[in-house]
């Protein structure tokens, strides 16, 4: 089964970046020099197509500099791998910066830093090692156990949802948790509610537990002596989750990274000593309007400047602590950029309204799920949200987390 394509997710728009001499330009890959092995560059618009053709063993290269491809490395937004290839050699794609690769079965080994280190690797062959990319084997038929799998749906490789009976949840967070229609604390927290009905409109049966106060920190939800915080404590007693999701006050992460992170690390340790193989999840917050506002030398000139501060933020955090981060903030930048008809934020310019509430719990089900929310029919009519942009906002949590 041939490979099909990869496609990066940001890819260039300035004409003047565009190199006309590398449209149509060949590159022999192959070890012997021999041109049994070509990789071709094709101009598509202001970005670069490259497509790997013929067959036997590919070149190993000492450096991501010594590529042929790479001065195109900002501007390739699509590879094409075809079947005849044997192998990926030394540093060939550790320049790009594409979300996955889609491997032919005639790929039977990865050299070292062959991929660059944050894309899913996909392969119709046989187990790849030496590799600390994730990686995904093509199985037609959903497996019955656990495992990396994948499959084609809509032509694009989709992993492959292994769920072994019910998954526990607990969200811990204030306002950017459980505001969104329902706007009172009183009333259930609406980034839980819809990450709910989301899950399980997709078959997957989950419960969903929150704790959640306005303004309130990590720190204080760490502390047993909070109000809060006795609570997060009280649900941690049992052992039942199987998720912890945290979400930290939307600017401390900025402001005080240092707190920041040992209220993590603090939460982290008490989850782990009571919860038997449950993953803590950092909740990356979004750039706002309001915030950008009123201090843009803190935050940043622009909603995607602070948000990418905060990015930054979470992903240390993140690889400091042993957390996965499910990035709902990006995905609140890329709808914010580029959808600017469907409003997220509610009317203080810096919590999220019922849309944003709704991608931020299609973000959380994709992040953990690796499903493809897009299939999803639960569109929140009972808060009045407008379908087509539920749809949208799917394909934005589809495409970014």
């Amino acid at each position: 089964m041939s490979a099909s394509c990869v496609f990066a997710l940001s890819s260039c728009t300035d004409k003047n970046q565009s190199n006309p001499s590398y449209d149509g330009r060949e590159f022999d890959i192959s070890i012997n020099q021999d041109k049994s092995l070509i990789a071709k560059s094709t101009k598509d618009g202001f970005s670069y197509n490259l497509e790997i053709t013929g067959a036997g063993t590919a070149i190993d290269y000492k450096k991501k500099e010594e590529a042929p491809w790479y001065p195109l490395s900002k501007k390739i937004n699509k590879v094409t791998i075809n079947e005849g290839i044997e192998n990926i050699g030394d540093y060939f794609f550790t320049s790009l910066t594409l979300d996955y690769y889609l491997l032919p079965s005639t790929v039977l080994s990865v050299g070292d830093h062959s991929f660059n280190s944050d894309a899913i690797i996909y392969t119709y062959g046989g187990l790849i090692n030496n590799i600390d990319n994730a990686v995904y084997y093509y199985s037609e038929t959903k497996p019955t156990g656990p495992g990396n799998y994948f499959h084609i749906e809509d032509g694009e490789p989709t992993i492959w949802v292994y769920v072994p009976g019910k998954v526990s949840f607990l969200f811990i967070g204030n306002s950017f948790t459980y505001r969104g229609v329902n706007t009172s604390e009183t009333n259930p927290a609406e980034v839980p509610a819809d990450f709910e009905k989301i899950a399980k409109n997709l078959g997957i049966d989950v419960e969903v537990d929150a704790v959640y106060k306005g303004s309130h920190s990590l720190t204080k939800f760490a502390d047993k002596t909070d109000e809060y915080g006795a609570i997060v404590e009280e649900k941690l007693t049992t052992n039942k989750y199987d998720y912890v999701i945290l979400q930290e006050q939307s600017t401390t992460p900025i402001n005080n990274y240092s707190t920041f992170l040992a209220a993590v690390k603090k939460l982290k340790a008490r989850i782990d000593a009571t919860q038997t193989n449950c993953k803590t999840v950092l909740y990356e917050t979004w750039g706002t309007p309001y915030n950008v506002g009123q201090d843009p030398q803190t935050y940043g000139a622009t909603v995607g400047a602070m948000e990418a501060k905060l990015r930054t933020a979470y992903q240390n955090a993140g690889e400091e602590s042993g957390c996965p981060v499910n990035y709902v903030g990006k995905a609140f930048t890329y709808t914010y950029e580029n959808y600017s008809s469907i409003g997220i934020y509610a009317d203080d310019n810096r919590h999220q309204n019922g849309y944003g509430a709704y991608l931020s719990a299609a973000c959380h089900v994709r992040s953990i799920f690796k499903m493809k929310v897009s299939n999803c029919t639960e569109y929140r009519s009972d808060l009045s949200l407008n379908q087509n942009s539920c749809k949208t906002l799917l394909g934005v949590a589809d495409t970014i987390c």
